[in-house]
This record gives C-alpha cells, structure tokens and sequence, in this order.
C-alpha cells in the first residue's frame, strides 16, 4: 500500500465551504481524512503555506486535441505525439480528467480530422494510449452530427464496444442553432479557411440540402446509448420547441444553449447547462450568443468546460469568485457538478474521505491563479515552482545594452 501522505495548510475548497490552514491526508490513492487542523509535518509531507486545494478538474468538452494536432491548416502532426504533449499540458492546468472530444461530421468533410475513418482510428487510439501509464485520466467524447448519415453504423459501433464515454447529437447546418447570425457565420468561415464570399455561400447552400439522420434513427441511438450507461447531450439548443425533441432522447446535457430562455428551459427539463470557459474569460461568446457570465448570474449554468481554450478553465473559476461568487460554487462548475451529470461521482470530484486523490495547489500570483502542483490518484504528477526574479539595479550594464 501506498504511504500515507498530508497536504496541510492550504485552503481546502471543499463542497460546501473553504476550510482554512486545514489538512488533506492521502493513502492508498485516496483521500483519507479532511480536517480543519494542521498538524506537525512528517517527511514527504506538503506544506502548502496558505494555497488553494481543489479537487482536479473534470473537463467534459475539449476540441484541444484537434488544435494538438493540427495547429495550422497544412500541418499534421500523429495523434500519438499530439496526445502526450497536451497530457502533459493539461495536467499543468489542473486538469485531471479529459473528454477528448472528436467531431464526426461525415466521409468527406475537407477536414480531414472529422472524417468517419479519421475519427475512428482517434478514437482507438485514445483508447489504447489511456490504457498505458498516464499522467491524467483520459475519457471520450464523440461529437455527432446529426447530417452524417453513414455514419450512423460506426457510431453504434462505439456504443456497444463501450469506446466512448459520451456522446452530443449536433447539427451546425447555417442559420438555426449556433449559427443563426449568417452573416456572422459567413464572416468566421472566409477568415477561418480563407475561402472567399461565394465559395461560403455555395457550402452553406450544399450543407442545407444535406440530408439528416432520420428521427427514429436518432431515438434509437439516444436509447442504445442509454443501455449502455452513456450519457447524452445535445449541442447548441435553439428553442424550447428543440428541447422538446432533446427531452424524449432522456439525454441529459444541453450544451452551449444559444439564448437565457433556451437555457432555463433546459434547467426547468432537469438538464444539465454547459457553457464555455472561454466564454466566461472573455465576457462574451465567439458566435455572438448567450453570454456564460450572464447565464451564471440567472443561475442556469451547472457546469464549465474548455471548449476550445483549456487554460479558461482554472482562470474562469477565479474570475468568477473576484465577481462575487463564492468560490466553492464556482469551483463546482468544475468538478462537482460535472462528475454527477456524468456517473464519475462516486470517486471524482470533490475534497471527500473516500475519492480518489485527484487535487491540485494552487497559489496567486496577483488576482491570477497558478498551478503549483497537481496529484492524481495520490501521485504527484505536476510540480512547478514560481521563483522571485532578482531586481536589475539601475544603470546596469543589463539594462544599458537593451535596444
């Protein structure tokens, strides 16, 4: 068995408060107790002099291995290589459980990443790097979208070889859901993929003639996975009317709602909300949509996740608590909420005797947070320390030879 070990003296955010100068004892992989009360320090004990403890962060939507592996257009880079280089980043942004999140739009997308064969061989291959020693906890999560009609088969493929641990219904045709601003949609794509005026117009017009998934097709999907203890969301909801539809597949997320009323009508159905992060940081979203801050002030919001940006994540939380919420609430967003909605909460997600040890320091550098270290499973996976920078005198020869 694994030696006992004390993180004490930080400021543990548990699910109901924040317990100061108190003491985390770990064993086994687990958390053992959870005190108010620092005692003397053993060897290989933590100090962690007034930090932050949180559990790890549980992020359910991140399009970051995508960007991993293709930073620009015409540069691909193997998904093995990608992968361990971005564990390796989240773990030093406290991220301690990842839903990679792989689109599947269709067979000849000119994304060659969200092709069905690319997905599949990504998907396979998480899978088999998870099973190796890691430094976090890897999970999937398949993005589907409801235009890809052979991809129907592959996808219940996945579900009954329990190779995701999640899967989202989408449907990005333009001008209804995230994208009913077309001129907005227009814009983003000519910059994006660097296609001019016409040619956008002639893919939007060739993506609304595209047929959809039929309904009795998607039910069955949204059942099977059900059947297999999957949880299911639906992307980019519209309208109370679409949440309708949302409510008969049980799933049990809508994520990203488009509008306040959309939002706390999936609230009122007992659905989970996710927003973005990013969201969050920059104060607005990137489609010209439901701003996250504004949907968290209502109270609509159950949970964050990075989207596209995994850094907003920890830095969101920490915004938010400067706004005035407090900082166990905003850290749920997190955590807590996120293990519940996805059947994870049983072991992950919160400062309680008998969780897995996924936690992490964190210390402030100004109103910023930074991750000090991060352990996972009770290892120590993730050590970083911030040094005081010797101040240049004056007049030296340093600052005389700067341009």
């Amino acid at each position: 068995m694994d030696r006992m070990q004390r993180i004490c003296g930080g400021r543990i955010v548990t699910p109901d408060g924040v317990l100061e100068g108190g003491t985390v004892v770990i064993e086994g992989g687990k958390i053992a107790e959870v005190s108010g009360r620092c005692d003397i320090l053993g060897p290989g004990d933590v100090y962690a002099g007034g930090c932050w403890i949180l559990p790890g962060m549980i992020d359910p939507h991140s399009d970051a291995i995508e960007h991993e592996m293709q930073p620009r257009p015409n540069s691909r880079f193997p998904l093995e290589w990608s992968f361990l280089e971005l564990e390796r980043k989240l773990a030093a942004q406290g991220i301690t459980t990842i839903y990679h999140s792989f689109s599947m739009v269709d067979g000849d997308t000119p994304n060659a990443s969200r092709r069905n064969a690319s997905v599949a061989e990504y998907v396979h291959k998480v899978r088999e790097l998870s099973r190796t020693n890691r430094l976090i906890r890897h999970k999937v999560h398949l993005r589907f979208e409801i235009t890809n009609t052979g991809g129907v088969p592959l996808v219940e493929q996945f579900i009954r070889n329990g190779t995701i641990d999640l899967l989202s219904f989408m449907d990005h045709t333009p001008g209804q859901g995230q994208y009913r601003d077309q001129e907005l949609h227009k814009r983003y794509v000519m910059q994006r993929q660097n296609l001019n005026e016409q040619e956008v117009l002639r893919r939007f017009e060739e993506s609304r003639r595209r047929p959809k998934v039929p309904p009795d097709t998607l039910q069955r999907l949204a059942d099977l996975a059900r059947e297999h203890g999957i949880p299911l969301a639906s992307h980019d909801d519209d309208s109370c009317e679409k949440l309708e539809i949302v409510s008969g597949w049980r799933a049990a997320i809508s994520e990203f709602p488009v509008d306040m009323e959309t939002a706390a009508c999936a609230k009122r159905r007992g659905m989970a909300v996710v927003m973005g992060a990013p969201n969050v940081m920059l104060g607005r979203s990137h489609s010209n949509n439901l701003s996250a801050r504004e949907a968290i002030r209502a109270g609509v919001v159950d949970i964050l996740c990075s989207d596209y940006y995994p850094p907003a994540m920890l830095q969101s939380v920490f915004l938010l608590h400067r706004e005035g919420l407090p900082l166990h609430l905003a850290v749920r967003m997190v955590t807590k909420n996120t293990a519940s909605v996805l059947g994870l909460s049983g072991e992950f997600g919160s400062i309680e005797p008998g969780k897995a040890a996924d936690l992490i320091m964190v210390g402030m550098h100004g109103d910023r947070p930074v991750v000090e270290r991060v352990w996972v499973g009770g290892r120590t996976v993730c050590l970083m320390e911030y040094k005081e920078t010797a101040a240049v005198p004056s007049g030296s020869m340093a600052l005389q030879n700067l341009p």
